[in-house]
């Protein structure tokens, strides 16, 4: 019973052994490029998309067997009642058949449509690639996006633990006060008030970073029970990008001559093009070679009635009552056209608005920046003042509260401009149609 008990304690030695060396690894701490590599080397959609393009490759070596000849060949067993006089001959004494044939078509000409067909897919895998461009863009915006509104959640939370620190050291001064009868028990809970504010807002922060870590990690396809940290490498961005212009028509020329989403619209105008083109050699007349074999016998293996047929041939559909199909199917394809004409205008009305909107935007950022660090320079001149005229028993703690919640507020909204300053950038970025880190 003791040695079982000491086979247990060495287990249970070992488990926490093993545990505590879990316990032990370092967080991974990510950057922005690392979680933009997560995210699209992980992504459904774009696995998926290849595969896509892998299969309409594929469409191009199934065109290029359409020259080929085409062999058939058949074979059958039968058994007459009575024969023919000419069957007589072929079949002798029997009333068994035997016959098999071997049949060879070849296409001659099609008035290039094979070639259009090929012509077709290869805008069709193109048509692929600026689809994947398209989805490639979209997640690392929203990557981006997603990594500044958790550096603010972060830079929130760094705000108020300071800001909490600094709330205890005056409660430690004023309770030093308040033993010595320089001020009222008022003080003291004003600033346990302002500590619990404090304590609150810092907690709803910690539940808001929390909440963007899930999001973050689910668009870089990151298990959502491992921990992660983040490289905030902000400040050298702000720095770096804070004084850069985007000239509006710039902007709109690189996106109109580079958006996915255009270029989607153009590559199915052209492949609707290529549509019409195939129904309109539809009613072309096709030119082919064929040859036949066959063999009759009443026994096997076979004798000598061995025949075949070869020639050429011309197939013609005349363009009238079934026929005309493709009159219409050719009409369909210009109302098409004409439809993707006007979803691509729309698409480009849309852009402008967005870039405009965004610069817009980025012009609003810089401006509030610069008044938070005018409300910054002077919440800490009012502090300073604030806090020597209570030290010197003329002022009230209330000063001080007072002007230290208006610098936190306007801490946390100055850290938040510059990200949001960087997130605007990146969706500026995002409009133009790139599909690469903005940074």
């Amino acid at each position: 019973m003791i040695e079982m008990t000491k086979k247990h304690q060495l287990i249970l030695g070992f488990l926490l052994f093993f545990s505590a060396l879990n316990a032990q690894q370092p967080v991974p701490t990510f950057s922005l490029v690392q979680l933009l590599d997560s995210a699209v080397q992980q992504n459904y959609m774009l696995q998926s998309n290849e595969k896509q393009t892998a299969i309409k490759k594929t469409e191009i070596e199934l065109l290029k067997i359409n020259y080929l000849p085409r062999f058939t060949a058949s074979a059958n067993l039968s058994y007459w009642k009575w024969l023919m006089p000419n069957k007589a001959k072929i079949l002798g004494n029997t009333l068994s058949d035997v016959y098999t044939d071997l049949t060879a078509y070849q296409t001659i000409y099609d008035w290039g449509k094979t070639k259009i067909q090929k012509q077709s897919v290869e805008e069709e895998i193109q048509l692929n690639a600026d689809v994947r461009r398209q989805l490639k863009s979209t997640i690392i915006w929203g990557v981006t996006d997603a990594y500044f509104e958790t550096l603010k959640s972060i830079a929130e939370i760094s705000v108020h633990q300071n800001v909490l620190k600094q709330l205890k050291s005056h409660l430690d001064y004023v309770e030093n006060l308040y033993k010595i009868g320089k001020v009222s028990n008022i003080d003291l809970l004003k600033v346990n008030v302002q500590l619990s504010v404090e304590e609150k807002a810092l907690q709803k922060a910690e539940n808001s970073l929390q909440s963007q870590y899930i999001k973050l990690k689910m668009l870089c396809n990151i298990e959502e029970q491992h921990s992660i940290k983040l490289s905030d490498t902000s400040d050298a961005l702000f720095y770096a990008w804070e004084k850069r212009l985007f000239p509006l028509q710039e902007s709109m020329d690189e996106a109109l001559q580079n958006h996915p989403i255009l270029a989607v619209d153009e590559r199915k105008i052209k492949m609707e093009a290529k549509q019409k083109e195939l129904y309109r050699l539809t009613n072309r007349p096709e030119l082919f070679s064929f040859g036949v074999a066959n063999w009759e016998d009443g026994y096997l293996p076979f004798g000598s009635h061995f025949n075949y047929n070869i020639g050429v041939g011309v197939r013609y559909t005349l363009p009238y009552f079934g026929g005309s199909g493709f009159k219409t199917k050719m009409s369909q394809s210009d109302l098409r056209m004409e439809q993707l004409g006007i979803e691509q205008k729309q698409a480009m009305l849309e852009i402008k608005k967005e870039i405009e909107a965004t610069l817009n935007d980025l012009m609003g950022k810089k401006e509030e920046i610069a008044s938070n660090k005018k409300i910054n320079k002077l919440a800490e001149e009012t502090i300073s003042n604030a806090w020597v005229t209570y030290q010197v028993g003329k002022g009230s703690i209330v000063d001080v509260l007072d002007a230290e919640s208006i610098l936190t507020e306007s801490t946390i909204s100055q850290k938040k401009a510059e990200l949001s300053l960087l997130q605007t950038i990146a969706k500026l970025h995002y409009l133009k149609g790139n599909d690469t880190n903005p940074f």
